[in-house]
């Protein structure tokens, strides 16, 4: 095997494990899908290298960089020959593809292991992710599920998936909602990064089909989608999905579990007051404070939400209302099958 690949070669590689040698908090922030993190330093470590080589010399930063890594030498070289049982190769990457991911392949290599390196380090395979990216999304087709909140757009689109249709779950991917409270419940922040590598892995075997996709403003919480596919989405076939207001109002509940979340509820009011009269902030922290969370998310919807959207505007190639899965599950089949046999309505 060569010392450095192209991440376009390692795509057509079976049987590899990729290694992310970079700090626990760069792993954490972005890294390439399905590595797993082995850092030759730690962020601290990291961290002091990084203030040695911008403020002191870049050999003393070389010199305390080799001081904790041969430390680490005999634990890594343990962690790297058990890895090596479960597949043909190793390849290693650092940011840039240098000193960390160099050192580390090099010395293993010379031990006999079966260990390359990612050229051009992650940077190289962001760089790659984007122009592919860029290219997929002039070819690739999307049909788009619009619906006002609580009509279970995601849930619908999670049950395709599962039924084996090709989806684009982009909620999934952002790990956010689309609203300002679209991070209750959800923990973990993603970054654009890891965003993007999502849904590069989503469409990568096959970036000329049809994928069902939810209709969302360009923004995503904090994540941005890229111009093409945002156009793809308003220019695409799309089907808007109607429920009740009762019925919404019970799917926003059982996806946000206010008893659950009240504190970090309570903390996204804040944000979410500059947009209301003071009056209603007032009745709003009043119902959540009292548990009548059915009552409080129907007259947000009422009141804030719905008269914000303006996709009804659109034209529609089919309209559910108050649907089973199955039905719509059955119209996108056909739909998949032959899309010139439906006119908009």
């Amino acid at each position: 095997m060569l010392e450095e690949l192209n991440y376009e070669d390692i795509e057509k590689l079976d049987n590899i494990v990729l290694v992310d040698v970079r700090s626990e908090g760069e792993y954490k922030n972005a890294h390439i899908p399905g590595a797993i993190s082995i850092p030759i330093l730690n962020d601290d470590e990291r961290r002091e290298v990084g203030t040695l080589y911008d403020r002191v010399s870049y050999d003393l930063a070389k010199i305390k960089a080799v001081e904790y890594a041969s430390k680490k030498l005999p634990e890594l070289y343990e962690k790297y020959l058990e890895l090596e049982k479960t597949c043909d190769e190793i390849v290693i990457y650092c940011d840039r593809g240098g000193y960390r991911s160099t050192v580390l392949e090099r010395t293993f290599r010379a031990l006999g292991m079966h260990i390359s390196k990612l050229s051009g380090g992650y940077k190289a395979y962001r760089r790659y992710v984007i122009e592919k990216l860029d290219e997929y999304f002039e070819r690739i087709k999307v049909l788009t599920f619009y619906g006002l909140t609580g009509t279970h757009k995601t849930y619908i689109i999670r049950r395709l998936e599962e039924d084996g249709i090709k989806v684009l779950d982009l909620e999934k991917y952002a790990n956010h909602r689309g609203s300002i409270f679209g991070s209750v419940g959800l923990k973990e922040k993603v970054s654009q990064k890891m965003f993007d590598s999502y849904i590069y892995e989503a469409i990568k075997d096959d970036p000329d089909a049809i994928y069902i996709t939810e209709g969302e403003s360009r923004r995503i919480g904090d994540i941005v989608l890229h111009e093409k596919l945002y156009k793809k989405m308003l220019d695409s076939d799309k089907i808007l999905i109607e429920a009740s207001l009762d019925e919404r109002a019970k799917n926003i509940c059982e996806d946000y579990l206010p008893s659950e979340n009240k504190e970090e509820i309570i903390k996204t009011f804040e944000e979410f007051k500059k947009f209301i009269s003071k009056e209603r902030y007032e009745k709003y922290s009043d119902m959540l404070m009292e548990g009548e969370y059915l009552e409080l998310i129907k007259d947000m919807m009422k009141s804030y939400y719905d008269p914000k959207y303006s996709f009804k505007k659109y034209d529609y190639i089919k309209v559910f209302t108050d649907a089973s899965y199955d039905d719509i599950k059955e119209f996108v089949k056909k739909y998949l099958t032959d899309q010139s046999s439906y006119a908009k309505l």
